[in-house]
């Protein structure tokens, strides 16, 4: 195989700086080819390297692998697994100490998002006030963009945004969150959910589609090699903070056009 470029969109988690590095290096060696890493600043910055055919593999939120196919291909491949779960929702989220109760006390109030792209971070909670009667675009006084989940987490603990949207697992009635963006950045600060999202599926390993189906299956495979050692799972874990992988399904994306297509209907969906 060429050498091999894998892109890896703003983490979720500040993690460990030399983990997609390490990672890299074990797959090269399955592979005997050489394998960068690589980490885009943004998940429109992650588009352009594709288009530019500067990446051939990327760790990416499935609505934007469906963005992005709208001007180049790209393949899902591998999907996560978190929890024995391959999809989540999406939390709209306070501290436990806001005075903010519910969504309409959020009127002029500051919200922290992801990037206009992401699920969980942006298009769903927006297109979830939308169908309940609240125009997202009215509600808030201030809206940043802060590139990553952990980013929005911060954000809302150190009282810049009073509000943030960022990935999460719905418990049982009663049960604690223990699966969510703030729960991984920020576990000693208790947290609120305002609103839970319907499911969204869960990040995948995607292709260009340049490459060839055979060339990805070795890729994917080498992937999941790797995920059968207990020092490949730890690599895996902390470049992706996936529990393992499962080949993704022909169907795993179908959710997301309608949602998509909600988007375009509210104007909510900036392409890239």
């Amino acid at each position: 195989m060429a050498p091999i470029t894998l892109a890896v969109v703003p983490s979720a988690t500040p993690g460990d700086a030399g983990a997609l590095g390490r990672l890299c290096d074990a797959l090269a060696a399955l592979l005997d080819t050489p394998v960068r890493g690589m980490r885009p600043e943004s998940y429109s910055a992650l588009v352009n390297e594709l288009e530019m055919d500067r990446v051939q593999y990327a760790w990416m939120p499935p609505a934007l692998v469906a963005i992005a196919s709208e001007k180049l291909r790209v393949a899902p491949l591998l999907s996560s697994v978190r929890g024995d779960r391959t999809d989540y929702c999406s939390a709209l989220f306070v501290t436990a100490d806001s005075w903010i109760e519910n969504t309409e006390q959020l009127r002029g109030t500051r919200v922290a998002w992801v990037d206009r792209t992401s699920a969980s971070g942006y298009l769903m909670p927006r297109l979830h006030l939308a169908a309940g009667g609240i125009d997202p675009e009215a509600l808030f006084g201030e809206e940043l963009f802060v590139r990553s989940h952990a980013e929005v987490v911060h954000a809302v603990v150190a009282g810049r945004a009073d509000c943030g949207a960022t990935y999460a697992q719905r418990p049982a009635d009663g049960e604690p969150v223990r699966r969510a963006g703030f729960v991984d950045v920020a576990p000693q600060r208790a947290m609120r959910v305002l609103e839970w999202t319907a499911q969204i599926p869960n990040d995948v390993i995607a292709g260009h589609g340049l490459l060839s189906k055979a060339e990805h299956r070795v890729f994917a495979s080498a992937v999941l090699a790797l995920a059968e050692r207990p020092e490949g799972r730890r690599m895996l874990n902390d470049a992706f903070h996936a529990e393992r992988f499962v080949a993704t399904s022909r169907l795993a994306l179908r959710p997301l056009w309608p949602m998509l297509r909600r988007a375009r209907a509210f104007g909510l969906l900036h392409l890239l």
